[in-house]
This record gives structure tokens, sequence and C-alpha cells, in this order.
């Protein structure tokens, strides 16, 4: 089957994610894809190397997602490759973004540091073009109005040609900057409306196997905010396309699967320290983690064509009892996919080693899962085909995460 996807929601919609793991980070990506947007629009780039730029600048920091939490963006080298690297080896594989991929893993090289040939290359001058934009965000206050800073960045600018930045760039960034709206566009309350000019309109047709492709690194660095959940995303991923199929749903697999890669990204805006505590939750900590799956609808929701992936990942913590979060639905308000979805992510959580215990053996753990289903916690149906297949469920798994990520021995985040 062919869905028909609008890339910029997707890279829009993931990114903001990214923000949630730290709030230094609100808006960095906007800004640095505002930025790099209206430099491309500058040089007049080709349709093709503008959208390769807007996306990347999107989704520059993919690879210091993971390494955030808890942490502030300012802790970083400006000029460090290493999350760069790794953002690269994230996207590499990724249909529609091997270009992005090279392109990340060059924004924060210094001009000088490329090559002759590497400076003359396409895909390294859109490296330059984020690196640029970069450093102007990272440059910025956050408390004093950007207009009040443009004569000290672009002095630094000045500065700095041909040693951190290509001259054709910093020309185009000098003569954006006389135009008051440049600055005053950079500030929280405009930038998402301005993007909206400046994004590419551009739809895919996508397979199915292309579509998992793109959700997996997100996936990734969801399982490694914590060492408890290293690969959690995509054991529910393959355990929930597994029982859809058994379930009769065949067709909906690969969505189901989708669902289940992405369903903790709304994680990403709850601490470590909560997701670690090695004991009971307070009513406070309680609260913050019902904001995960409210977060994870309203992430995806805004992708066209993800309506109901969105469903089925926002409310995997909803009981046909109705007294689950954050929707409070009942079983006649929960699909097949989204109950599915819901026991999937609690038995690999039983089967998972937790900071207050082990890891649980089969037998406990559908021993609780039952008891569960007897209080329509879960859906009793969907427990009663895991335990019949339980067998070939577990024998299966690594097998089944391998055809998601079209790789065998799928290695962990480090």
């Amino acid at each position: 089957m062919m869905y028909e996807i609008d890339l910029t929601d997707v890279v829009i919609a993931l990114t903001k994610a990214l923000e949630f793991t730290n709030e230094d980070l609100g808006y960095h990506h906007e800004r640095v894809a505002y930025i790099a947007a209206s430099i491309g629009k500058k040089l007049n780039l080709s349709e093709k190397d503008y959208e390769t730029l807007f996306w990347a600048a999107y989704l520059h920091d993919l690879g210091a997602g993971a390494k955030l939490v808890d942490r502030e963006i300012h802790n970083l080298d400006k000029y460090d490759t290493a999350h760069a690297n790794f953002g690269y080896e994230l996207l590499k594989d990724v249909p529609f973004f091997t270009e992005v991929a090279q392109v990340i893993k060059h924004h924060h090289t210094k001009y000088i540091n490329f090559t002759s040939a590497e400076k003359n290359s396409p895909l390294a001058f859109l490296s330059q073009i984020i690196f640029a934009a970069d450093q102007v965000d990272l440059y910025l206050k956050p408390n004093k109005l950007a207009l009040l800073q443009r004569n000290e960045i672009e002095r630094f600018f000045r500065k700095n040609v041909q040693i951190l930045f290509n001259e054709d760039i910093v020309e185009a960034f000098l003569d954006l900057s006389q135009k008051e709206s440049f600055w005053l566009d950079l500030t929280t309350y405009y930038i998402e409306d301005r993007l909206k000019t400046l994004r590419p309109k551009t739809k895919i047709l996508a397979g199915e196997q292309g579509l998992k492709l793109l959700t997996v690194p997100f996936a990734r660095i969801i399982d490694a905010k914590s060492p408890f959940t290293e690969r959690h995303s995509l054991k529910v991923a393959a355990l929930s396309g597994q029982l859809a199929e058994i379930a009769g749903l065949p067709g909906q697999k690969s969505l189901i699967e989708i669902a289940g890669l992405l369903h903790d990204i709304g994680k990403l805006s709850v601490s470590n320290k909560i997701l670690e505590k090695n004991g009971p939750l307070n009513d406070e900590e309680y609260a913050l983690i019902k904001t995960h799956p409210y977060y994870t609808y309203y992430l995806l929701i805004q992708v066209t064509g993800f309506e109901k992936v969105a469903q089925w990942a926002g409310y995997h913590h909803e009981q046909p009892n109705g007294q689950g979060y954050p929707f409070k639905l009942t079983k006649d308000q929960l699909d097949l996919p989204s109950r599915i979805l819901a026991v999937a992510d609690k038995w690999v959580a039983l089967r998972e080693n937790r900071p207050y215990r082990d890891a649980l053996s089969i037998e406990n753990a559908l021993d609780i899962l039952e008891n569960m289903a007897q209080k329509e916690i879960v859906d009793p149906e969907v427990v009663k085909l895991l335990k019949e297949n339980i067998d070939y469920l577990e024998k299966s798994q690594e097998e089944e995460i391998g055809q998601i990520t079209g790789k065998t021995n799928e290695p962990l985040l480090s």
C-alpha cells in the first residue's frame, strides 16, 4: 500500500518532540530553519536543494536529542561534530533523507576545515548555511531583543569570513540583517507563522517500509532517553504488528507498527528523574507522566495522513473501563488497533527491567496482564490472543524488529 505524506509535516511534528528534551531547545529548530531558509531564498537555491536545506535545518540536532535530556543546549560545544555524526547515522539509510543526512553530518564543520573539493560540493554548501544559521541562534541571548543584538552578530560574521563562514553566505546573511523584520521574525510569537511562508510543499508517495524507516530514528531517540527503555518502542511496534496480523488486520499492520514506534514520543517531555525513580511516584510526578500520551497525540495529529497513527499511539494509556488517561475514553471509543497497542505496551514494559524491579518472567507477566483484563484495564480478547500465541510472539520478536528496521541484529544507541 502507498501513502501520501507531506514530508514537511513529518519533519516539523517530530522535531517539535526534540524540543521537549529541554526548555532551552524551545523554538531553536524553528529559528535555525527560518534563518537558513531565508539565506537559501536569498541565494536562489534550486527547489531540490532548498527542500534539503529546510528539512536538514529542522533536523540538524536530531543526534543531540537523546543526549540533551536534563541538560542545557548551551553546554554543548558550538563546534562539536559528535552529535552531527550521530544525526547522520540515524538518517543515512532513511528513504527521502539520504542527502539531508549528508548535510547534517557537516553542520558543525567550520568553513576552514572543509577540503577544497568539499567547499565546492552542493551538499557541503547547504551544511555551511545551516552552520551559519545555527551560530546566529546560539549567539543570541534569549532575554534580550534580537534586533538589539544585530550589530554584534554582524561583527562576528564579518570577522570570521573564510574562517568559520563561506563568503557568499555571509554576504547573504548581512543583506538579510538590514531588515528589522528579519530579527523581529525570530521572536517566539511569530516564528512559526513566518515559517509557513517558507516551508516546502512537498508530498511524497511512500510505501509501507519507507514510511516505517522514516520513523525508526525517532523511535531510537525515544528509547535512548533511559537505559530502562533502550528498545521499548521497537518491541512495542513489533508486538503490535504481530497481534494485528493475528487479529485479522494485516492491511493495517504497517500503520500500527508506526504507531508503536512513536507511541512514547511525548515521553521526551518527562524528566528522567521521574522515569527512573526507584519507588512510587507522588501525585505531581504521576500527573507529569500522564502528559506524555497527550503530547504524543497532538504531535502526530499534525501530520496529514497520520490521523489513525495519532489515535492509536495517543490512546495507549486509555482503558476499556474508562479509567485510563488522558482522554478518559471507553471501550466503544477505542478501536481494535488502539486496544492492541495498549496491551503490547504493557506486555513489553512487564518484560523489561525497571528501576524498581527486574524484568518479569513470561508466567508472571501473563498473570498480571490477565488480572488487568479482568478489571478491563486492558482488552480481554487481545490478552487472550497474546496468551494463545505467546511462544511464537516471543521467539519471532527479533526477526520482526529486523523487518521493521530493515536490519537484523538492530544495534542499540550509544
